[in-house]
C-alpha cells in the first residue's frame, strides 16, 4: 500500500468514525433507554447517559476534523483510542461484579472493539510519517540549500557537492565510535541499537532526496539507523522513529558545516530542555574527503555516542 493510499484510508476511517459517533451520540442523547439493555433505570442515570451521548457526539466532530489531516491531528485519535480500550475493560468489570447485564457488552463491541485496530493503524501510520508522499524531488532547491539560505554558498566544495544533489548520494569511510561511560547513556544507546566502541567501524551513508524530505540511511559497523529530514518553520527536523530533533546550523568562515539541536519531541510531545537529546555535528573538507564528527548526548546523563572519521562522497549509486 503506497503513501497516498494509506492517507486515503486513514481519512475514510476517521470520516466514518465521525459520522458514526455523531449519529450514535444523538441517539443516546435523545433516547438513552436504548443502551440500558434491561438494567434498572433512574432519572439520574438517564441524565448521565444523555451527557455521555453528548460526549460521544463531540468525539465525532473531533474525528471529522482529524480526517482532514490525520498526520497533524493524530493526538485527537489517540484520545479516542484510549477511551475505546478503557471502555470494554470497565464494562467487563461491572458485568463480572453483577452491576451490568452481559447484554450491555454489545455496546462495547460496536462502539469500541471494532474500532481498535483501525484507530491503532491510523495512529501508527501518523507517528511513523507514513502519509508523506514519496514523489520525485520537484523543488528547484535541495533541502539543505533551502535550510542554510545564503550561507549555503559558503560551504566548502565537498560539502556543497554532497548537499546539492537532487539524486541519491552516498558517502563511505571508516569511523571511530565511542559510547558514553555512564549507565543511562549505555541504556539509551542499547535502546537505539547504536554501534559499540570501535576504532575502525566501516561507515556508509546513503541520502535519498524525496519531495521536500530526505531519507538518511546510516550504517556503522553492523548497525543501521534510518532517519527522515525535512524543514519546519526554519528548522531542520530529523525523525528517529518516534523522536523528532529540531536542528539549527551555521557555516563557518572556512566553509565547515556545524549542526546543533534546538529542541526535541517524542510522539509529538515537547521534551523539557533539561531532559532532552542533544546533537552537535560538524563536517569539514579534508582533501577529497569530508571529516565528520557527531556527538549525541542526553541531558542530564551526558554522552550517548560519538563517531568521527573521513568519508568520500559519491553520486554513482
Amino acid at each position: 500500500m503506497n503513501h497516498n493510499t494509506k492517507l486515503k484510508w486513514a481519512k475514510f476511517i476517521l470520516f466514518i468514525a465521525g459520522i458514526y459517533n455523531i449519529f450514535w451520540g444523538s441517539i443516546i442523547s435523545l433516547f438513552p433507554q436504548v443502551i440500558l439493555f434491561g438494567n434498572p433505570s433512574t432519572d439520574f442515570l438517564l441524565i448521565i447517559l444523555r451527557c455521555v451521548g453528548m460526549l460521544v457526539g463531540v468525539y465525532g466532530i473531533a474525528y471529522y476534523f482529524a480526517s482532514r489531516n490525520p498526520n497533524k491531528y493524530w493526538p485527537l485519535i489517540l484520545v479516542g483510542f484510549i477511551g475505546k480500550v478503557l471502555g470494554p475493560i470497565g464494562s467487563v468489570y461491572y458485568i463480572v461484579s453483577g452491576t451490568l447485564t452481559p447484554s450491555f457488552f454489545i455496546v462495547n463491541i460496536f462502539n469500541d472493539i471494532i474500532w481498535l485496530y483501525p484507530f491503532g493503524w491510523v495512529i501508527y501510520q501518523a507517528i511513523t510519517q507514513q502519509y508523506d508522499s514519496k514523489v520525485t524531488f520537484d523543488n528547484p532547491k535541495p533541502l539543505y540549500q533551502k535550510f542554510l539560505g545564503e550561507a549555503y554558498d559558503n560551504l566548502s566544495p565537498n560539502l556543497k557537492q554532497f548537499h546539492q544533489s537532487k539524486g541519491r548520494m552516498k558517502a563511505q569511510g571508516t569511523f571511530k565510535v565511542t559510547r558514553g561511560n555512564n549507565f543511562m547513556g549505555k541504556i539509551f544507546a542499547n535502546i537505539a541499537d547504536l554501534p559499540y566502541n570501535s576504532d575502525s567501524a566501516e561507515a556508509e551513508l546513503i541520502v535519498d532526496p524525496l519531495s521536500h524530505t530526505e531519507i538518511w540511511s546510516r550504517r556503522l559497523g553492523d548497525k543501521k539507523v534510518v532517519s527522515k529530514q525535512w524543514l519546519s518553520e526554519g528548522l531542520l527536523v530529523e525523525r528517529f522513529k518516534i523522536v523528532n530533533i529540531y536542528l539549527l546550523a551555521r557555516v563557518t568562515t572556512v566553509g565547515d558545516l556545524i549542526i546543533y539541536d534546538a529542541a526535541a519531541t517524542i510522539m509529538g510531545i515537547a521534551m523539557p530542555p533539561f531532559f532532552t537529546p542533544t546533537v552537535y555535528a560538524t563536517g569539514k573538507d579534508v582533501g577529497d574527503s569530508v571529516l565528520i564528527d557527531v556527538e549525541i548526548s542526553f541531558k542530564p546523563f551526558g554522552r550517548i555516542i560519538n563517531y568521527n572519521g573521513l568519508v568520500k562522497v559519491s553520486t554513482d549509486v
